[in-house]
């Protein structure tokens, strides 16, 4: 009795020697019930490791400016019993976009929180202006961060930053080093602003240089120039931006702002780490526009499962449209024979239906809810009798997000290249669409950098598009050429049209994160 009295005195002030003050019962509990599970905090390796999960475990609660209660210290001696990992750990998931966390900013304490309202898909007509404020404050703070940085390190080339208000109190001015970082917006034909929550300028682009990306209607740029008779000339026009995930992270504590079961980010967890470690040569394959209706498609796919039955993958990334045309409700009976097909012959596949999961992702003409993103998975009517044979088939909203031991992975099927070269001001070349598409998605922080008429996005859940902080790999089903490319050290990918391109697709190593072409 005297040794226990003693490890919980010695309990309580190691705990508070790491800042934290827990009640004696607390205490109490927390040595009864280790050692009720045989652990010996006599030996003081042991000791010291427990000391380490509680105080690791109260301080992802973020319990700065809480009382620590029973409830907090019950999941901190869960947090003992499993050595440290968390009890929500999962080494495959996929999160649909309506299950995304929804967070805010707190412009006071400089960090997201869950956000207390809930979005609803009839939404409030001030959210359509909420929807762009956020976007602008999400990149204004990370572009504060860049120039900051840039000026610690010189200040004779320091940026600065400013606001259109800032232009409109003047008569004339020429910004140099100077810019303004604000939303293009097109008031008529060929006419236009740059807007921000303080004022909206007009802007003559007639002596304009871009740089680096696509320049739509909607898109965050940041511009200089020479300001007179209330017009902006433009002398250059950039993207904002990007940030690593290193410099995002800490706007985030320990919140897990990529969703899942997990109570904290899973990136951090050591102990799927080392599952990585173990599963160096483990693959995902991604696969876009995948037409059951394409007469070789099934010879094809058939194929892949041969050479793949005694090396299966992790997953099976199926993007749609999963028919060659789109014609609406009326052929859901055919694309429901269709893959009731396709169940029946991976089903022909033991160890891959054992081993690999299968992820089915639809398209914006696949039958589903109307011509807007996110969108829900495909209806049950079309899938249950491919469910009846293969169980664990995913069938996940478009776009979605894949959580592999500590790897983030977006996904999105939409027709963007199009859309961008439609829509920009800049025309690239074609051998730097890929580059300017990586670029534009990453230094936006969006799925969707365009004008809401260009690709309808239900207002208030445009969160669910957005890529702060920036995940490891962007996957986007697109019709346009395959392509990827890596900035700010998060991968933009596009496996390019399955049927309609000779059967390519790509395959991510988590491991190495590595994305490689592949054609069958």
């Amino acid at each position: 009795m005297a040794s226990t009295d003693k490890l919980k005195k010695k309990l309580q002030n190691a705990l508070k020697l790491s800042g934290f003050s827990v009640r004696r019962e607390f205490c109490h509990l927390i040595v009864d019930k280790l050692l009720s599970e045989s652990i010996n905090l006599q030996e003081n390796i042991t000791f010291d490791g427990v000391i380490k999960n509680l105080c690791d475990s109260l301080e992802n609660q973020c319990l700065s400016e809480k009382s620590i209660e029973r409830i907090h210290i019950e999941r901190a001696i869960e947090v003992c019993l499993h050595s440290g990992y968390d009890r929500h750990e999962t080494i495959f998931n996929i999160i649909n976009a309506f299950d995304f966390p929804k967070l805010s900013y707190n412009t006071d304490r400089k960090l997201y929180s869950l956000a207390p309202n809930k979005s609803r898909l009839l939404a409030d007509a001030d959210v359509k202006a909420k929807l762009f404020l956020e976007r602008y404050h999400s990149i204004l703070q990370r572009t504060k961060r860049n120039f900051q940085q840039k000026a610690t390190l010189n200040e004779k080339t320091a940026l600065k930053l400013q606001t259109v208000d800032y232009l409109l109190t003047l008569s004339k001015v020429t910004l140099d080093r100077t810019l303004i970082l604000g939303s293009l917006l097109e008031v008529s034909e060929g006419k236009y602003y740059l807007e921000d929550p303080s004022g909206i300028v007009q802007l003559d682009l007639s002596h304009a240089k871009y740089h680096g990306g696509f320049f739509a209607e909607n898109s965050f740029v940041l511009v200089n120039g020479h300001y007179e008779d209330r017009i902006l000339h433009v002398s250059t026009m950039i993207l904002p931006p990007g940030e690593e995930y290193k410099e995002s992270r800490p706007s985030f504590g320990n919140l897990n702002y990529f969703g899942g079961t997990s109570n904290i980010p899973l990136k951090d967890s050591q102990r799927l780490k080392d599952h990585l470690d173990k599963n160096k040569n483990e693959m995902i394959l991604f696969f876009s526009d995948v037409w059951l209706d394409h007469s070789l498609t099934f010879e094809k796919l058939e194929t892949l499962f041969e050479g793949l039955e005694h090396s299966p993958p992790i997953a099976f990334i199926f993007m749609g449209n999963f028919m060659s045309e789109s014609h609406g409700s009326e052929l859901m009976e055919s694309l429901k024979k269709k893959f009731k097909q396709l169940g029946e012959l991976i089903n022909g596949y033991p160890s891959l239906v054992n081993s690999s999961q299968f992820v089915f992702i639809p398209g914006l003409s696949d039958p589903a809810t109307p011509y807007m993103v996110p969108r829900l998975p495909l209806p049950s009517y079309v899938t249950e009798d491919l469910k009846k044979v293969l169980p664990k088939a995913i069938f996940a909203t478009n776009p979605c997000r894949l959580q592999y031991c500590d790897k983030e992975i977006v996904i999105f099927r939409a027709d963007l290249i199009a859309k961008l070269l439609q829509a920009t001001l800049y025309k690239p070349q074609k051998d730097e669409i890929a580059y300017c598409a990586t670029n534009t998605i990453v230094s936006q922080g969006h799925l969707s950098p365009l004008a809401l008429n260009a690709l309808t996005v239900h207002w208030d859940f445009d969160y669910c598009l957005r890529l702060f902080p920036l995940p490891d790999l962007v996957v986007i089903g697109d019709k346009a050429e395959m392509f990827q490319g890596t900035h700010f050290k998060c991968t933009v990918a596009n496996p390019g049209p399955f049927c309609d391109s000779g059967f390519q697709f790509k395959a991510y190593t988590p491991y190495a994160n590595s994305i490689d072409d592949c054609v069958l």
